[in-house]
């Protein structure tokens, strides 16, 4: 009997973890519809459904009754539960050592601010409501990370990043001038913005009086993501120019520091134009804006040195060991956050700062500064990284 259930367990097990994995792969393509939330449900209930039936029909009968292909799905949901979840677990693990190697301060961002009072009127605003929910309990993370190839020019060099905003009435305005209020705070050489601006176009009206907010000494860029297609994507782009934002979609910027050529390409592909390989200048280094990091592979093949991005929110829900569950990529959990090396590439995943559906257990949002140093700088005898004093980057 405990066999049996235990096969059981293990069969239910591998089909769910099959299921999630094919609805993060098909959500990584550049569907630009809005019906694929509804399709997802549908095919979840269809799902559903043949699973009750399936169980219904077979439960305690011996396998070698059942019908030939729910054996051969039966082996395939075991052999995941068994042996494909623990392998996809561990390497998630071990992915997340590289972040372990790099000088943070972590501190909460929003502190005595009444949480009520952040929360809107819009369709979702419940879902902040919901107890335990950490929509609303921003983190700043200021990390220094070293690059062998970065030229002593720009040591020190930083770069503040926000993603994922989407701006709603979820929340109310007040939350995100908070947010604004932070990031004014964490005075940067450069400030970039890596896309879903919006999920309510009555919200449009709100990107400029915020990010006009930010400064960046040397240069503001962002790009827009998956969700801003959804909208009138020219108003959103003008919306950021006005805050004195350079969009980027498919281009490269550069910027000279102390003599030295820095290079920020942005690119929200597969939604939108990618940069082709001879777009990209010459340069002492380079950023590259991509809205979700299923380009890095792309990217560490075009030589870029540090990309920065966001789209998977770390999941927004992360299971204790098991990690995050949904996340919308062709990799499924792969590029989940934080820090990833694809040589010549180093990549950084951000969990965000909203959300359409404002549920967050165990993923806080984000906002994060990168100050640049070489790779000598921060390593010691012992094999630690120590945060070294920032060196100026002049204007």
């Amino acid at each position: 009997m405990f066999s049996t259930l235990l096969f059981y367990a293990t069969f239910a097990i591998g089909e769910a973890a099959s299921i999630v994995f094919a609805i993060n792969v098909v959500h990584g393509f550049p569907w630009k519809v809005r019906w694929t939330e509804h399709a997802t449900l549908a095919a979840l209930a269809v799902c559903g459904l043949i699973s009750f039936e399936s169980t219904r029909r077979h439960w305690m009968v011996p396998v070698s009754e059942w019908p030939p292909p729910l054996v051969v799905f039966a082996v395939f949901c075991s052999a995941v539960a068994v042996v494909g979840l623990p392998v996809a677990t561990l390497a998630r693990l071990r992915r997340g050592r590289l972040a372990e190697s790099m000088p943070r301060e972590r501190r909460a961002a929003i502190v005595d601010a009444p949480r009520a009072g952040f929360i809107g009127d819009g369709s979702h605003a419940w879902m902040l409501r919901l107890p335990g929910n950490t929509s609303l309990d921003l983190e700043t993370h200021d990390w220094s990370v070293p690059f062998r190839r970065l030229p002593s020019e720009m040591d020190g060099l930083s770069i503040l990043h926000l993603t994922d905003l989407h701006f709603s009435r979820a929340y109310d305005r007040r939350y995100f001038e908070a947010v604004c209020d932070v990031a004014a705070d964490m005075t940067s050489d450069v400030v970039v913005v890596t896309g879903d601006l919006i999920d309510d176009p009555e919200c449009i009206d709100w990107i400029a009086p915020f990010l006009e907010r930010l400064p960046g000494r040397l240069g503001r860029f962002a790009i827009l993501g998956n969700h801003d297609q959804h909208h009138d994507i020219d108003r959103i782009a003008e919306a950021a120019t006005d805050a004195g934002f350079t969009v980027l979609d498919g281009h490269v910027a550069t910027i000279d520091v102390n003599g030295r050529r820095l290079a920020v390409g942005g690119t929200c592909a597969p939604w939108g134009p990618a940069i082709a390989d001879d777009a990209i200048p010459e340069s002492d280094f380079s950023i590259l804006l991509s809205h979700t990091p299923d380009q890095v592979y792309k990217a560490a093949r075009q030589g870029w040195d540090f990309i920065l991005c966001g789209h998977n929110h770390g999941g927004q829900v992360r299971l204790p060991v098991i990690g995050p569950v949904l996340m919308p990529s062709r990799y499924s959990r792969r590029f989940d956050l934080g820090f990833f090396e694809v040589p010549p590439s180093l990549m950084y995943v951000s969990q965000g700062i909203g959300s359409k559906h404002p549920i967050r257990y165990g993923c806080t949002p984000e906002i994060s500064r990168f100050t640049l140093v070489p790779a000598a700088a921060v390593a010691t005898p012992h094999g630690h990284h120590a945060a070294p004093e920032r060196s100026p980057i002049r204007a």
